[in-house]
């Protein structure tokens, strides 16, 4: 195990960085407004439970009177908190490089939040990445018209090809929007999920797509639906067959030449990829040394929105707390990450 490994897996940190970054957490919660749940709750602390059960039963049986009218005050509440009691100070706050960039790198300084957009991890073609995900069987095509929205982004050491510890994380949506004739609006999600991108210790010679399937219970039996990536076109593309009935049930596999996929799909790699089938939908692209792996939704704590630099809207309860739960996500999200990339690589 690396040593950068060994401090993820014992859950070390830089602790004076650490130490800072609990003060800077607690200001920036200085400049945050309180919950409007945490504001009701206080407001019933003071104002009722602590007037005895009397009142507490008195009060009680007003809101279910008037449960049409003090509903919708909460909800006028909540939206008056929400959109008015940020102050010009937290909306100019930068919270991603000043708390959210700095948790991470307290595990390593070559941890970014980032993402390199390559097309060539995928395909020869000069064309956009989510064009090249496309072409590579990872998510299903999509309209022209299509929007993408990251959830969270995480690099740790990516232009070191001699890093094995190197990876990069993606959580991504990717939609479309539009309005029918009747002008009601309408979404249709392409992708929500994460993409990881793995270094690994041999190389292939072409590319290598192993990309997840459905079955369901047809008339004559188990049946495995339709493919819903791009349809293999190309004629240079060899189409494999691992003559495992499970496996030809659960995937399906293309490559530029058949003898790298066998070379990668030994026996001990097609049960760990059937394993891996029974808790997630997944598509893999192996191209020169770099694997990329799409999985819709994400593996298990490598979620989509793991490494969110989003600003919390409202402060919290102990900053302390808050950063540690937000440095034991981080690690959970890593040491899920390193999880994947063994299953796959090893």
């Amino acid at each position: 195990m690396t040593e950068f490994r060994k401090r993820l897996v014992d859950g070390l940190v830089h602790l004076p960085n650490r130490d800072i970054l609990i003060k800077e957490n607690a200001y920036f919660n200085s400049l945050s407004p309180k919950s409007p749940f945490k504001k009701v709750g206080d407001f019933f602390k003071e104002n009722i439970v602590s007037k005895g059960p009397g009142v507490c039963i008195l009060f009680a049986v007003l809101a279910i009177i008037l449960a049409p009218i003090t509903f919708w005050a909460f909800i006028i509440f909540i939206c008056a908190v929400v959109f008015t009691n940020h102050s010009k100070e937290w909306e100019d706050y930068d919270y991603r490089h000043r708390i959210a960039e700095p948790t991470l790198k307290l595990f390593d300084d070559k941890l970014l939040m980032t993402f390199h957009y390559d097309s060539k991890d995928l395909t020869d073609s000069g064309i956009s990445y989510d064009d090249a995900l496309v072409e590579s069987h990872l998510v299903r095509p999509f309209n022209s018209d299509y929007k993408t929205d990251n959830k969270s982004e995480c690099s740790y050491d990516w232009g070191n090809v001699n890093d094995a510890d190197a990876f990069e994380f993606l959580g991504r949506r990717i939609y479309r929007e539009w309005v029918d004739s009747d002008g009601d609006s309408h979404e249709e999600v392409f992708f929500y999920g994460s993409i990881y991108k793995f270094y690994t210790d041999f190389t292939v010679n072409g590319s290598i797509n192993i990309m997840s399937t459905n079955t369901k219970q047809g008339l004559i039996g188990i049946e495995k639906e339709k493919n819903i990536f791009k349809p293999i076109k190309d004629k240079e593309i060899v189409v494999i067959d691992t003559e495992n009935a499970d496996f030809a049930a659960s995937f399906d596999v293309v490559a530029s030449y058949d003898e790298e996929a066998y070379r990668y799909l030994t026996p001990t790699r097609i049960e760990k990829l059937l394993e891996l089938r029974k808790t997630c939908f997944f598509s893999i692209c192996i191209k020169g040394n770099v694997m990329t792996v799409a999985v819709d939704d994400a593996y298990k704590s490598a979620a989509v929105s793991a490494f969110s630099a989003d600003k919390p809207c409202f402060s919290a309860d102990n900053p302390k707390i808050d950063l540690d739960n937000r440095i034991d996500r981080y690690r959970n999200a890593m040491l899920s990450i390193y999880e994947l990339k063994d299953i796959l690589t090893k």
